[in-house]
């Protein structure tokens, strides 16, 4: 799939946040990337792997206190897209869809956007 296509379905555009949080596989617990941008219906994280397509993950993404009442939220993703970084050439960025969230879970990602969104350029 290229990166044309991929903009072209999206409907919510994407904010790139100004920092990065950590992913965690809820599993095992083990660091899989970091959260670059977010929209309350998907997200992109870079990591070091690259990643079976259309595949589910249970996964936690770390949280700042400014903007949750808890340390991490869960929820379910499908990877939708994997591409080499454009700049860091050892990483891989992945492109997310969220499949199953809790509503308050849903809530803090809307915060994240609202706190830490670029909301003047767009990354794609």
């Amino acid at each position: 799939m290229n990166e044309m296509s991929t903009q072209d379905r999206r409907k919510l555009k994407r904010r790139s946040l100004s920092y990065y949080m950590l992913v965690i596989d809820s599993a095992t617990h083990q660091t899989v990337g970091h959260l670059v941008d977010i929209t309350p219906k998907g997200f992109m994280m870079d990591t070091q792997y690259k990643i079976p397509l259309e595949k589910e993950y249970r996964l936690r993404i770390d949280t700042a206190v400014d903007v949750a009442d808890k340390s991490y939220i869960e929820l379910t993703a499908r990877s939708k897209w994997c591409a080499p970084d454009a700049v860091e050439l050892n990483l891989f960025d992945i492109g997310f869809q969220i499949i199953n969230i809790s509503p308050h879970d849903s809530d803090i990602v809307q915060r994240i956007v609202e706190k830490y969104g670029a909301r003047d350029k767009s990354l794609f």
